[in-house]
Formats: structure tokens, C-alpha cells, sequence
């Protein structure tokens, strides 16, 4: 995640762990029902319950694993799920040390029992923006799910993978797994498609590192500023550049903001993030158990908020 550009995705390196798939029940007949979002075009968030205690809960694509606040986690005691520590990564920043506990979530009109996430310090990340959270929703809870978001709309669906069907008007988009992350090409300028995570958990547009934004040509002089970021690793200062042109999934954007990253040393960053900047644009159904993307749109984006840090979310 990115201030200026991201939320809360990150990657743990601990790659023998064994990390299960939580249980999900509905309400409804093999799906949540729409909910509404706190904001169009904003984060995936509900309202959730863990133990008794309300929660703000944010459905991530680009966390690799689902996340609890470990102050939240500490004062509702819940259980360890694993013996041994973990280390979490942002896009940037230091890396971060981690606990695993477990737990059941109670979102109304879905429920998830057998949840294991990892505890880290999410305050850094929420407090900076306009959506605060205490529990992440990572791509472990997406494999058991297929999600509806309705960005212009301003809200979301969950549905049972064999209970759900690609709405009549969607476009498929090209898409592809990677360490259970799902990739999407993204042109920028004349540059050849760059494959970047699709991340549901940033709030800016699209992040690039370095490296990837220097072999699209965004390094050739035009102007940059620095943008303050917020990742796993605390707050920091990136680059930001506009693109006068972007494609995404046989759609066009113009004059997009790129935050330009410089990942952790030694963290499994990806190369690009596609945030709500873009796909706040579009009513979006992501099937991951399946590696399908589809859209809707896109539409007009919402107005402008006043500047706040962004977040940009990475994994494996």
C-alpha cells in the first residue's frame, strides 16, 4: 500500500507454512446479498464482528494472507495458530515480524470460521487514511470466494464459487495466477504490457517499481514529485508521475498518477499494482478460485477527496 497511491497487502516469506482455506457460510442461498460500501469507489469494506467485539474488516486481493491488528488480537486473546514467527512485507519499508492466531468472523450476511491470520501493527497503515480497518481479508479467504464489486455503485457481493455466473454484460479480462496472485497486463503509454497484480487493497491507481517504471519510459525526464506512502513498513516518500495514457483491460485511462516504489531489499514485491484509482472505475467481479476477471464499465470516477496518504498492498 501507498499514501499518495495505497491499503494493507503484503507478502510473508515463510513459503513451507501451511495456511488453510477459512469455511464460509451465507445467510442467503449461496451468496451475501448486496452489501453497501462505506464509499464508491473506495475500499472493500464491512462492518464485522470477531469474538463480541465490532470490527472494520477490508477484503485484499493483495494480501497474500489474511491480517489482525495484533493490539485487537491481543485483547480478545485469541488462540495461536502457529508455533513459529513470520516475516511480512510490504511493496517497501522494513520488514515486519509476525504471529499467527486464529479465529471465526461474523459479517452478517456471511460468516468465516476457521480464519488464520497474521498479527501485525495496522494502525501506520489506517490512521493516515479515510477508511480505517482492523482486519484484513487476504487472498486466502478469496480462493473459498467469488467477489461482485460494484465500485460505481458502491457496493459489493459475495458469492459460493459454484453458485455464481459472470453477470450478461461483463467483458472478460486477461488474467493469470502467480503465487496465488492474480496478474492483469496493463499497457502504459507505448511501453509493452507489464503484468501487475490486481489489488483491491490499494487506493491509488497504479505503483510500479523502479525498475519496471524505468523499462515503461516514465523515467525520461518528465516531472516527478514525491508523494508520502503508507505500507507495512511504515510511512515514506515515493515517487509519483503521470502517464498520459494507460490500458486495462481493453479499456482506456488517460492521465494517470503512478507511484514509483523502491521495494524492501529481499522482499518478493511484485512488479506493478492496479489499485482503486483504476479499478474504482468499474463494477468488477474477481473469480480467483477460477483465475477470471471481469468488468463492467468503465464509468466516470467519483470526485476528487482531499489528499491523503495512500496504500499500496504487495505479495508474493
Amino acid at each position: 500500500m501507498i499514501a499518495g497511491a495505497g491499503v494493507a497487502g503484503f507478502a510473508i516469506v515463510r513459503r513451507e507454512l501451511s495456511w488453510p482455506t477459512p469455511r464460509v457460510s451465507f445467510a442467503h442461498d449461496g451468496w451475501s446479498g448486496w452489501l453497501e460500501l462505506p464509499e464508491k469507489g473506495g475500499l472493500i469494506a464491512f462492518a464485522a464482528q470477531v469474538g463480541g467485539a465490532p470490527v472494520q474488516a477490508v477484503l485484499d486481493s493483495g494480501a497474500q494472507y489474511s491480517a489482525i491488528d495484533a493490539g485487537l488480537a491481543a485483547s480478545l486473546a485469541l488462540p495461536a495458530a502457529t508455533p513459529l514467527p513470520m516475516v511480512a512485507f510490504g511493496v517497501s519499508g522494513a520488514p515486519s515480524l509476525a504471529r499467527a492466531v486464529s479465529l471465526n468472523v461474523d459479517l452478517g450476511a456471511f460468516a468465516l470460521k476457521g480464519l488464520r491470520a497474521a498479527t501485525l501493527d495496522l494502525h501506520p497503515l489506517t490512521s493516515l487514511t479515510r477508511q480505517p480497518f482492523s482486519l484484513l481479508l487476504g487472498r486466502d479467504v478469496l480462493r473459498a470466494i467469488v467477489l461482485e464489486a460494484d465500485f460505481p455503485g458502491g457496493r459489493a457481493a459475495i458469492f459460493a464459487p459454484d453458485r455464481w455466473t459472470p453477470p450478461a454484460d461483463a467483458a472478460a479480462a486477461p488474467a493469470r495466477l502467480k503465487g496465488a496472485g492474480l496478474l492483469v497486463p496493463v499497457r502504459i503509454e507505448d511501453a509493452p504490457p507489464v503484468e501487475m497484480l490486481l489489488d483491491t487493497g490499494a487506493t491509488g491507481a497504479l505503483a510500479l517499481s523502479e525498475a519496471t517504471a524505468r523499462a515503461a519510459g516514465l523515467l525520461d525526464g518528465r516531472p516527478m514529485r514525491r508523494s508520502p506512502a503508507v505500507t507495512l513498513g511504515g510511512v515514506s516518500e515515493d515517487g509519483l508521475v503521470t502517464a498520459r495514457r494507460v490500458e486495462f483491460g481493453g479499456h482506456v485511462v488517460r492521465d494517470v498518477e503512478i507511484q514509483v516504489y523502491r521495494p524492501a531489499p529481499h522482499a518478493p514485491a511484485p512488479s506493478g499494482l492496479v489499485g482503486l484509482g483504476v479499478l474504482g472505475r468499474f463494477h468488477l467481479a474477481l473469480d480467483l478460485p477460477g483465475a477470471r476477471v471481469f468488468l463492467i464499465g468503465p464509468e466516470k470516477p467519483p470526485a476528487p477527496q482531499p489528499p491523503r496518504p495512500t496504500r499500496f498492498g504487495s505479495t508474493a
